[in-house]
């Protein structure tokens, strides 16, 4: 019994878990290559909401490279920061500023910086480019792609000069004029490697250098030089359940809010926010719905449990009554038949846990009534809520067990013989008269059905709505229970012709 309640949250959290990944998927949320990660795309547009300097970005940079992955919870895979400045003019070397002005470049281009891009490149000519010097006159090193070295005609080792103009805070105007050298032709080795957080053909136009180069050379001669920076996560969700979700997203609420805070206008753009909370709620309500229709079963488990405890204490009432006549206590009988439930319950647990797992997998292999062909990839992981469930279910099976140990112990041994002297007396049910009471909800439930096909709450939404009126689940347990208990008062009747 204790397995069956625990296989319904297993198994509706591995059904939810599989939606989950599928809906980040479509959303184009998804890690490539592993669906049981989670993406996280942290931005900050400087086309939008204006270019920063690098010493404005530093401490959102600090925080999201490091304490706010920590805050997440979750194990981290990989961070990548990338930062780009605005267009620059692209012409052949030794271009003059008032050449360069009057021409046409050759193209736009910007610098980019992105973390561990050399281990993910394929060097066709060349290789990564070196960190630039302080010095202004030596050009910096740049990586350009295969790309823009077909179109251009680029070679290694060719020099260029980048031109921008600058507005000055005086309202003038400032050029700036910035030499490369070509150190490396790159493609992607991978364009479906979960380290491209943007398209590889997105940095088609970027001259890529270290992001040493871009903390020093460039933002020491520029200002206003970040028009884009990003941070990448790869969070590993393959833990992440159900009774997790509500946590992590107030973790992510908090993160974003500190981002948001030390730099203005730093937006999560890509995350699985929504979509966890979807899973939970999606989550709860399959719990609700196999829980229901689980009642049947469920109930005539906890039928079985009492009646097996109801016979075994039935055996157990003459030595109940000898303890009690020989100065045992009520405290004192209740204590041990709780001692025997705990360790009873104990096992039960035990072996329920493993056992909850298994059937949860069965669940998902059931391809029809007795068949349990169907190849299944469910994330069956036992957490917090499946214990719970199972807690709860040996707290009642032990309250089954003691409760009946408690009412034989009000017996000594001369009271327990005039009670087996008197008549038997019929069942608590029976006296209350609960078979025929539970006729009149289940006789209303059958004329409803007949009437108009379903049964529904007066004022409810719906007719047939599960959540407007339990009763559309529950008719068919209480129907059975009901005529269970009247054909069991009227049995001993047929029994006596």
């Amino acid at each position: 019994a204790i397995a069956m309640i625990m296989s319904i949250p297993l198994y509706s959290d591995a059904v939810y878990f599989r939606v989950l990944q599928e809906e980040l998927q479509k959303a184009g949320q998804a890690v490539k290559g592993d669906t049981r990660s989670f993406a996280f795309l942290w931005r900050n547009i400087g086309s939008i909401y204006g270019v920063k300097e690098w010493d404005e970005v530093q401490p959102v940079d600090e925080y999201l490279s490091g304490p706010a992955a920590a805050q997440l919870g979750l194990p981290i895979k990989k961070i990548i920061r990338y930062a780009k400045t605005d267009t620059f003019r692209l012409f052949p070397a030794g271009s003059s500023q008032a050449y360069a002005s009057a021409q046409d470049p050759l193209e736009w281009v910007s610098f980019g910086a992105i973390e561990e891009f050399p281990e993910h490149a394929r060097w066709v000519e060349g290789g990564p480019p070196a960190p630039a010097s302080a010095d202004p006159a030596d050009p910096i090193e740049v990586a350009v792609s295969n790309v823009m070295a077909e179109t251009l005609g680029i070679q290694i080792g060719e020099e260029f000069t980048t031109f921008r103009t600058f507005e000055t805070e005086s309202g003038g105007q400032r050029t700036i004029q910035l030499p490369v050298r070509v150190a490396g032709i790159w493609e992607p080795i991978d364009e479906n490697e979960d380290f491209w957080f943007y398209r590889p053909r997105a940095f088609d136009e970027q001259l890529l250098i270290p992001p040493a180069t871009f903390e020093g050379r460039i933002a020491s001669l520029l200002e206003d030089e970040v028009a884009l920076i990003t941070w990448y996560w790869i969070v590993d969700g393959s833990d992440v359940n159900a009774s997790d979700v509500g946590l992590l997203m107030g973790r992510i609420d908090q993160i974003r809010q500190r981002a948001a805070t030390l730099l203005p206008n730093t937006r999560l753009d890509i995350s699985p926010y929504e979509a966890l909370g979807k899973y939970q709620a999606s989550a709860r309500l399959l719990n609700v719905l196999l829980f229901a229709f689980s009642i049947p079963i469920v109930s005539l488990l906890l039928a079985f449990i009492s009646l097996v405890v109801g016979l075994s204490v039935g055996r157990q009432r003459n030595e109940i009554a000898v303890l009690r006549s020989r100065g045992a206590t009520a405290v004192q009988i209740a204590g041990i038949a709780a001692l025997e439930a705990a360790v009873l319950a104990i096992v039960a647990l035990a072996v329920a846990v493993p056992l909850s797992t298994w059937v949860a997998q069965m669940f998902g292999a059931t391809r029809s009534f007795l068949n349990f062909t169907l190849e299944s990839d469910l994330r069956v992981q036992m957490s917090l809520s499946p214990v719970q469930f199972g807690l709860i279910a040996v707290g009642v099976t032990m309250l089954a067990q003691v409760l009946p140990s408690i009412g034989a112990a009000r017996h000594t041994i001369v009271s327990y013989k005039q009670e087996l002297a008197r008549t038997v007396r019929k069942p608590w049910w029976q006296r209350a008269w609960l078979d025929v009471l539970l006729l009149i909800p289940a006789g209303y439930g059958i004329y409803l059905v007949r009437q108009q096909g379903s049964i529904f709450v007066p004022g409810g939404a719906e007719a047939g709505d599960l959540f407007d009126n339990p009763l559309l689940i529950l008719l068919p347990a209480l129907v059975a229970l009901a005529l269970t208990l009247l054909i069991l008062r009227l049995l001993p009747l047929f029994m006596s012709f």
